[in-house]
């Protein structure tokens, strides 16, 4: 009974952790920030430019970073305009803020849970367990890629409700209503740059998928292997 509930802890852990380890990678990448900024040409579109934006997107990775830490403060360390942003739109990072730090805890918890489990299986088989392990994680990765590229479809088919949805869902208030006309957050991060970075994050978890397979899939080779 234990195992039977320990094979699903490990299978539909493994999603959870791919999939937040690279929301995690995006959301503190200011580099991407910057690039995609460059790429829907913000600083033609706005009165900003490269390096204007530059301490700002450092300063929304800092302010991801440490809880405590009030936006306009983070702005005004990586030396940016304290007010930038208006007291919407800081609000409304204030409740970004809290669900990326809870992705964050979820990958913590992920990853903590597949290496419990394995360690558990090693600990009661020796290396018989890594059959178990490479078969559970494989099982995970294919999960992965079917949820994803489910995902996938929907987000060509029609990411604009996708995106609402996600709003409407994630957030308990209307901060995230924000103006382009003059809400600076929407300005520097627009729709497309939004599209941009989910299918991002859908590639790259797609790709780590399929590299855990394969992994997976040797070990489990290897295992039988020495076994006989």
């Amino acid at each position: 009974m234990w195992w039977a509930l320990a094979s699903w802890v490990v299978v539909l852990c493994v999603p959870a952790a791919l999939v937040a380890v690279q929301l995690n990678a995006l959301f503190y990448d200011a580099e991407f920030y910057a690039d995609g900024q460059a790429r829907h040409a913000i600083g033609r579109t706005t009165e900003y430019t490269a390096d204007m934006l530059r301490p700002v997107n450092a300063a929304i990775v800092g302010f991801f970073k440490q809880p405590n830490v009030a936006l306009p403060t983070a702005l005004a360390d990586e030396g940016a305009d304290r007010a930038v942003f208006n007291v919407r739109e800081v609000g409304h990072m204030n409740d970004v803020r809290d669900i990326v730090r809870a992705i964050g805890r979820i990958q913590n918890l992920a990853l903590t849970l597949i290496v419990a489990c394995a360690a558990g299986r090693l600990a009661k088989e020796g290396p018989a367990g890594l059959r178990w392990i490479a078969g559970r994680v494989m099982a995970g990765a294919l999960a992965t890629l079917g949820f994803v590229l489910g995902m996938g479809a929907l987000t060509l088919v029609d990411f604009e409700r996708l995106f609402l949805t996600f709003h409407l869902v994630s957030f308990d208030n209307d901060l995230w209503q924000l103006d382009p006309r003059r809400d600076n957050l929407i300005r520097f991060f627009p729709f497309h740059f939004w599209f941009d970075a989910t299918v991002t994050v859908g590639i790259r978890t797609v790709l780590s998928a399929c590299v855990l397979v394969l992994f997976a899939w040797a070990l489990r080779r290897w295992e039988v292997r020495q076994a006989t």
